[in-house]
């Protein structure tokens, strides 16, 4: 299975690196517990980006990096979006979030879950468990610097 991965320079020297999400936490994570965040899509995987940027002029934009990985087949569990809490996709929701896959994040039973994005919740992300025997068998096929369309992107001073 193929999954997507956007870095923003400088960190693209390791696409695997959980360290990011181990000090800053995220919607499925809290801090001190690193997972890696992939999408099913390269679509997707620049959303999820983009909703982090900070509002800047287009031109202050890092640059991007797109990681194509292939993990093994059928390792993903999916979780519907009925199964989650109904205010889970909202920003004050993390707590709530972290919580609902606490059980997986001490103990990676699944090398992989598939979640709803909250940008976009007809889309998944997968994440990946670092401490799961499988994690060491992903595979980086691709790699490529990408550009944002400048349609995309509006600031104050753009």
């Amino acid at each position: 299975m193929k999954v997507y991965r956007i870095l923003k320079e400088p960190y693209w020297h390791d696409p695997l690196s959980v360290i990011g999400a181990e000090i800053a936490g995220g919607r499925w994570n809290p801090p001190g517990v690193g997972i890696l965040y992939t999408s099913t899509s390269p679509a997707l995987a620049l959303l999820e980006t983009m909703v982090h940027f900070p509002r800047v002029s287009y031109d202050q934009l890092p640059r991007l990096r797109l990681f194509t990985l292939d993990i093994p087949d059928g390792e993903v569990r999916w979780i519907q979006p009925d199964f989650l809490p109904a205010d889970w996709a909202h920003p004050t929701a993390l707590p709530i979030t972290q919580q609902v896959l606490r059980e997986w994040l001490q103990h990676p039973v699944d090398f992989g879950l598939g979640v709803p994005s909250a940008v976009m919740d007809l889309s998944y992300n997968v994440l990946l468990h670092p401490q799961h025997p499988l994690y060491q068998t992903i595979t980086i096929t691709g790699e490529m610097d990408i550009a944002l369309d400048k349609r995309l992107w509006t600031s104050s001073d753009s």
